[in-house]
């Protein structure tokens, strides 16, 4: 895993999946959306010693908020997670002279950036009752979804949550609406056309790709992402063990070394 960080394989605003290992939240999360994932973030800044930058840092929506946290917590534990780096790498978006790849990334994680909450505002044990009523919101919204069709599947966070104080955003919700709203910002900043903005809604149950209806869009899951055949899959890490996606390689070869079975 090293080897990822330390030889540049990584871009900022890349798509990062984790499987928690021993989590009752991440089973129900799991059980409920069919998925091996359960989690979602990003890469927000990439290993840059000439920067001062000496390891990678990822951001992420989790139950206490939206927060930057060193990529070696999920990189170097795994005992308790397994990971998957999935990239957009849609011809536009891609580093050039003629295209803006860089520029687009940035600025999904300046949008990103901007949506951590000032949670040092309020008293402690107050904020801390409030994480826990989201994640016990969570841990039954995801399994009640078992109940629907797969297409039907939509986590959308109750809205009295938002009035808590606490981010309330689903962490693959979080990353959907990122890429959205960084993308669209660029978009009308320079007067294009707003049809890329379908590229990058990575959410296969939106019929024919295009919305823009915010609570659609944060419904997006884990497996939502781990589905996207709009994300391409590039590394995953199993057991501390890194596999390099090849082009050529199918969804049932990165199955295969996930051991799952085939639904």
């Amino acid at each position: 895993m090293v080897e990822l960080v330390n030889g540049s394989k990584l871009k900022r605003a890349d798509i990062i999946l984790s499987r928690t290992k021993g989590s009752l939240l991440g089973s129900l999360i799991r059980f409920g959306t069919g998925s091996y994932w359960n989690h979602a973030f990003m890469v927000y800044v990439i290993k840059d010693s000439s920067q001062g930058y000496d390891t990678t840092f990822i951001i992420e929506s989790g139950g206490g908020g939206i927060d930057i946290h060193n990529i070696a917590h999920y990189f170097n534990n795994p005992n308790k997670y397994d990971v998957a780096v999935k990239r957009f790498e849609a011809d536009w978006f891609k580093d050039g002279i003629k295209t803006d790849g860089l520029r687009y990334r940035r600025k999904i994680r300046g949008f990103a950036l901007e949506e951590i909450d000032d949670k040092y505002d309020h008293k402690l044990i107050l904020d801390i009752t409030r994480r826990v009523i989201r994640q016990f919101i969570l841990a039954l919204l995801f399994p009640w979804q078992r109940r629907k069709p797969a297409e039907k599947r939509r986590i959308y966070v109750p809205r009295f949550l938002k009035a808590l104080n606490v981010n309330a955003y689903i962490c693959s919700g979080f990353v959907q609406w990122s890429y959205y709203q960084g993308v669209s910002r660029i978009l009308r900043e320079d007067r294009l056309d707003e049809s890329k903005l379908s590229d990058v809604i990575f959410n296969p149950r939106l019929s024919g790709g295009v919305t823009e209806d915010e609570d659609e869009l944060l419904s997006t899951t884990p497996a939502d992402l781990a589905n996207s055949n709009k994300l391409l899959w590039k590394y995953i890490i199993k057991d501390g063990v890194v596999f390099e996606v090849q082009d050529e390689d199918t969804e049932d070869d990165i199955a295969s070394v996930l051991k799952l079975k085939k639904k």
